[in-house]
């Protein structure tokens, strides 16, 4: 990254500056390696590998080509491109739902029943997590809107996730196209949505927090490159969508308050450089800045608003997540030993007291072993091969064509995903050490403040919090500014033969990856079959419902496809009788009581079952159900003494457990 002087000493700004885009591809090197080496096994690895040199190598070749496309061409294809990607989502949606659980679905629940006039927290979930609150809030509102137009709950949340995921992919090509004018950009960005599991796994089919800060952030970028462009009335308008987006981007995801010092740490560089006037950074600047410092006291008027008050006895502080940070057991990903630790105390002082104990010990500990553990992090932040399963606990029920190859398709899943990063990240590495970056163009100046984002969100996990997957996704529209900023060096042309000799390749090479998948990963692999995982967990206080002596309540499953293990959540020291029925020849399979759960370990083939949980004592029986009001956790309802409830379900798990060979 040079400065456009090309002449002179090199100014400590223009130190900074270069030394911040090594560190970033030291980074996304990191990620490289991370996908390469832990994907679904070595055989994938190995064929993840040349996937991507393919990629880096013809992909560029083909620029060129696709830069001599008509607009109306380009325009086509990008219109084409959205319509095939919107009807598979819809099919995704109808013919491949999943059941939702964990910290989305606790919040959709809350979300519900605010919409439908409920002001009552049910749930300790909130009290533990108050940071949840706004978003359950705004969610709310936009169900109530789509119950107002008669859409039910799923259609409502599906809706708004298709809205924001591919608003975003609209948002990128359009950033792409004002920017740079690539066409090559274009259909890169439209390629990504629309041929990788981007647009069809976690975020289409789990609403939480993660894709709204996403659409955000790539929408204040890209307005900070476009202000100079606009007139006073359009910076008008950009400007309170500046606020607007800022403020709703903190209110979800607190995180996203790294784009303040990267704010700072970009206009500091910009006035050693002398370009910070001449930037016209400070008014959008300014803007988010307010927008993110209103999200604060909003945050205290939307707990009002939703009826919520804080119980700091519950609440999990700070140093909690930092203390999770420093876990080299569990390479500092949410640790569930860690959390209860912090359950059994009774106040929140209390907690942080014993986490700064933690921390201060972990520290002593690890010594040199703190840098192994901050690589393990980024590895973990860096890596998207388990997009597939994010917050779902599976298909509710599987078709029986996924069920004969269900290795391939996770196979094909993950390969996809991943080579679909490992070519964004190696095109952005490229363009930060073959191209020279001006800061006296916006879109040097810009792609300086992306890059301080980008590190911000890495060092603000890798050095100090936990770390998920899901974090690291915020690379992706960041990655999708950087190579739309900065240039590229010039490729040459890639010719027809090896156009087809490419193709011939990666075809190859991604269907043996996924059939490997198939003798490599089929031993030793859990397929759901079918389930209804969904539930708001009595760890948060969630109550059971009483079964009454003689009474019964079941429930109806189909299966496509033979399972092995079968278990049914009751609730713990409840004893009730619980049968599965095969409907159709009456076959009865009797299940065994393991802690809280019910279960049947034995061959279950495919066929139309029917659950029957029957109390046989003389005194209620707890029994543990999942309620969300309006909302389909599963394809049949449970019936309670023959009243049907679409809205509830039995907790249920049909799975075949393939041992290793």
């Amino acid at each position: 990254m040079d400065d456009e002087t090309g002449v002179g000493p090199v100014t400590g700004a223009r130190r900074v500056s270069r030394g911040l885009a090594w560190i970033l591809v030291a980074c996304l090197v990191g990620g490289l390696v991370s996908n390469f080496t832990f994907s679904q096994n070595w055989v994938t690895s190995l064929i993840l590998v040349p996937l991507t040199l393919l990629g880096w190598w013809g992909l560029p070749k083909l620029a060129p080509v696709i830069d001599r496309l008509t607009n109306r061409q380009v325009t086509l294809l990008v219109g084409v491109g959205m319509t095939v990607m919107v009807l598979l989502q819809m099919a995704v949606l109808k013919w491949l739902p999943v059941t939702v659980y964990h910290d989305p679905l606790r919040v959709l629940d809350q979300a519900t029943r605010m919409a439908v006039g409920h002001t009552s927290w049910k749930i300790t979930y909130f009290w533990r997590y108050p940071q949840n609150v706004p978003i359950a809030y705004l969610l709310s509102r936009w169900l109530k809107l789509t119950m107002e137009m008669g859409m039910g709950v799923n259609r409502g949340v599906h809706l708004l996730s298709m809205l924001m995921l591919d608003g975003m992919v609209l948002l990128g090509i359009d950033t792409a196209w004002r920017v740079s004018k690539k066409k090559h950009l274009v259909l890169g960005i439209l390629a990504f949505g629309v041929l990788t599991p981007f647009a069809y796994t976690y975020y289409l089919q789990v609403f939480y927090t993660d894709l709204p800060v996403m659409f955000v952030l790539l929408y204040l970028l890209r307005t900070l490159v476009l202000w100079r462009r606009r007139n006073w009335w359009q910076k008008s308008l950009s400007g309170a969508l500046l606020v607007l987006l800022a403020m709703l981007g903190q209110l979800t995801k607190a995180n996203m308050i790294v784009i303040i010092p990267a704010m700072l740490l970009t206009a500091l560089i910009l006035w050693g450089r002398h370009r910070f006037k001449q930037s016209q950074l400070l008014v959008p600047m300014l803007l988010i800045t307010l927008g993110v410092a209103l999200s604060f006291p909003l945050s205290s008027t939307l707990d009002k608003a939703a009826h919520f008050t804080r119980q700091t006895d519950y609440e999990f502080p700070l140093t909690q997540w930092m203390a999770m940070g420093l876990n080299e057991k569990s390479n500092g990903v949410y640790n569930t030993k860690d959390a209860v630790a912090n359950v059994k105390l009774k106040t929140k002082a209390a907690r942080n007291a014993h986490n700064l104990q933690v921390i201060k010990q972990r520290l002593a500990k690890q010594n040199v072993g703190l840098i192994k553990l901050w690589l393990a992090k980024l590895m973990v932040l860096t890596n998207a091969g388990n997009i597939f399963h994010w917050y779902n606990g599976g298909m509710q029920e599987a078709p029986r064509s996924y069920l004969k190859a269900a290795p391939v398709f996770t196979g094909l899943v993950a390969i996809s995903y991943q080579l679909a990063t490992c070519l964004l990240f190696g095109f952005v590495i490229k363009r930060l050490l073959a191209t020279k970056m001006t800061l006296a163009s916006a879109n040097g100046q810009v792609a300086l403040l992306v890059i301080l984002t980008a590190l911000g969100y890495l060092a603000f996990h890798v050095l100090l919090w936990e770390v998920e997957e899901r974090y690291g996704e915020v690379l992706v529209p960041l990655s999708w500014l950087l190579v739309t900023l900065l240039p590229a060096a010039d490729d040459q042309p890639i010719t027809p033969k090896q156009v087809g000799s490419v193709f011939a390749l990666g075809t190859v090479a991604v269907l043996v990856g996924a059939m490997t998948n198939l003798g490599v990963n089929s031993s030793g692999q859990t397929v759901t079959v079918a389930a209804q995982r969904s539930q708001l967990s009595t760890q948060y206080g969630a109550k059971p419902v009483d079964l009454a002596p003689g009474k019964q309540i079941s429930q109806v499953v189909k299966i496509n496809g033979a399972a092995s293990d079968v278990s049914v959540q009751i609730h713990a020291k409840s004893h009730v009788t619980v049968t599965l029925v095969e409907l159709k020849t009456g076959d009865e399979y009797v299940f065994k009581r393991h802690a809280d759960e019910y279960d049947y370990q034995g061959n279950v083939p495919a066929g139309t079952y029917q659950f029957v949980i029957k109390n046989q004592t003389a005194v209620d029986q707890d029994v543990d159900i999942a309620h969300v009001p309006y909302y389909r956790m599963a394809p049949y309802p449970m019936d309670d003494q023959g009243t049907v409830h679409w809205d509830t379900s039995l907790i249920y798990w049909f799975r075949d457990v393939r041992s290793a060979n």
